[in-house]
């Protein structure tokens, strides 16, 4: 009897946790889906920088990182979603497949795990992808870029299969490398110089 009882109550928590895991909503993370969505990510510029050698308009490879941000108030403001509450474990943030440039490789595309999207009741969400390379994460990156914002009606909850991005949803996008704070302000200071060429006449 005391098995029994024991036993029911492991499959009662059992499917308590694989409600909860979809409880908020879920979208599989990938930008290629053997169909309708083919979102390729490329280099913007050819640089060597941190390791990285890209030559512009090849796709990227295995040493790039895809993160991704989501909005749940109409895109006004994003979050990071983060490996802790994105319940994929070690498999997200998603690693990019194949070699630099070599399309027969995969290079370009990641294809990732089921992610939960804390928060998520009902209705659209906004997202962007970030992609990054030479970097803890997208803010320390030496190369970087991101995709336009884009939308997706409604996301899987419940008990329901997870869902996709739709095709045509995710666009193609680029990165680029950071250029340093010394090109910054070198910037800064032709502009200033400038404007004050411009002053004087």
């Amino acid at each position: 009897m005391k098995k029994t009882v024991i036993a029911t109550m492991l499959a009662v928590a059992g499917s308590l946790a694989t409600l909860s895991s979809y409880g908020q909503g879920s979208v599989i993370f990938e930008n290629y889906d053997f169909g309708a969505l083919n979102a390729p990510v490329t280099f913007g510029s050819t640089a060597n920088l941190g390791g990285v050698n890209g030559a512009s308009g090849s796709r990227v490879g295995s040493e790039f990182t895809a993160a991704l941000m989501y909005s749940l108030d109409g895109g006004v403001n994003y979050t990071l979603l983060t490996q802790a509450s994105a319940g994929a474990g070690g498999a997200y943030p998603t690693a990019f497949s194949g070699l630099d440039g070599n399309t027969a490789s995969g290079a370009g595309y990641f294809l990732g795990p089921t992610v939960t999207i804390p928060g998520y009741t009902s209705g659209a969400v906004n997202f962007i992808v970030q992609a990054y390379a030479a970097g803890a994460d997208y803010n320390s990156a030496l190369w970087r870029g991101q995709s336009a914002a884009f939308s997706v009606p409604g996301l899987a909850t419940g008990q329901s299969p997870a869902s996709q991005f739709p095709g045509g949803s995710l666009a193609a996008f680029a990165v680029n490398p950071v250029p340093e704070p010394s090109i910054f302000a070198l910037s800064g200071l032709g502009a200033a110089a400038l404007m004050l060429i411009r002053r004087k006449k």
